[in-house]
């Protein structure tokens, strides 16, 4: 039997990405669970960042407040949406690797916060933006990875197809 290192090399950058992204956003939870009281806010930069320990039981920008089953489903679909992308698509890029490890490490780490304690712990807070975590951060950052990883890959395709 041959090992295939190459593909071995972009399931590690998958699941090594997916579990840094986890643990950097559960300790940083943590962090500020234990050290900053709720509702509390610390400059970090005076008049723009801010670590502003706040609870969200709803999604992004605390929209639909208290649905928590909702999103409890939402992320575990998102969760299993995102290993399905992964096998079937099986684009050999570190960065599509990675990309997916983002946004899998960031659910996972909102989906636990929503389980046991049925609301998401958010405390970066920029000035003129609504306060948000790691998790979130790495989810939008993953996205943006992946749409322009796939639209390269169409648009390479579409030019294949032409010649």
């Amino acid at each position: 039997m041959r090992i295939d290192y190459y593909k071995l090399k972009q399931n590690a950058v998958f699941a090594l990405t997916a579990i840094a992204i986890l643990l950097l956003d559960q300790l940083s939870k943590y962090l500020v669970i234990k050290n900053i009281p709720i509702h509390d806010s610390l400059e970090v930069i005076p008049n723009f960042f801010y670590l502003t320990h706040i609870k969200n039981s709803g999604a992004a920008f605390g929209i639909f407040q208290g649905m928590i089953n909702i999103f409890i489903i939402v992320s575990i679909v998102a969760v299993v949406l995102i290993i399905i992308l992964r096998s079937l698509l099986e684009i050999n890029s570190y960065l599509y690797n990675a990309s997916l490890g983002f946004i899998l490490g960031g659910a996972i780490g909102n989906l636990i916060d929503r389980v046991i304690m049925g609301e998401v712990t958010d405390f970066l807070h920029i000035f003129f933006w609504p306060v948000f975590n790691i998790a979130d951060s790495f989810i939008v950052i993953g996205f943006i990875m992946l749409i322009i990883i796939l639209l390269k890959n169409f648009s390479a395709k579409e030019k294949e197809n032409k010649n």
